[in-house]
């Protein structure tokens, strides 16, 4: 290994918290960039509630809900990157690859 603080971090339950945190990071910076002109309410209603409109807009809803969710999941992504590929730490990796499976089977029944 090439830095010393790897040997720390190469747990496989340090990825599994950081694979639970960042989709959590990551939908927060969504919400700073597609919701910047609504209060949280009025964002987490548009998010998790039903649309009971036309059908248009119910479509622009599903897609903001999928790139919301796909922005969450490639926080996973980028920190898989240099988890396994620039630092090394194979457990680590192990944990997020194996949360981010998680949560993108989760968001494909919470988005259909």
């Amino acid at each position: 290994m090439r830095y010393s603080w790897t040997l720390k971090w190469n747990k496989f339950k340090y990825g599994l918290i950081a694979g639970f945190i960042s989709p959590v990071i990551g939908f927060l910076i969504a919400f700073l960039v597609i919701g910047n002109n609504l209060s949280f309410l009025q964002f987490s209603s548009y998010f998790f509630g039903e649309i009971n409109t036309n059908n248009l807009v119910s479509e622009i809803y599903l897609e903001m809900r999928q790139n919301t969710l796909m922005f969450c999941l490639l926080v996973n992504m980028l920190i898989f990157y240099f988890s396994f590929f620039i630092f090394k730490i194979d457990q680590f990796s192990k944990g997020i690859v194996g949360l981010t499976l998680l949560w993108a089977a989760v968001s494909m029944l919470f988005i259909n």
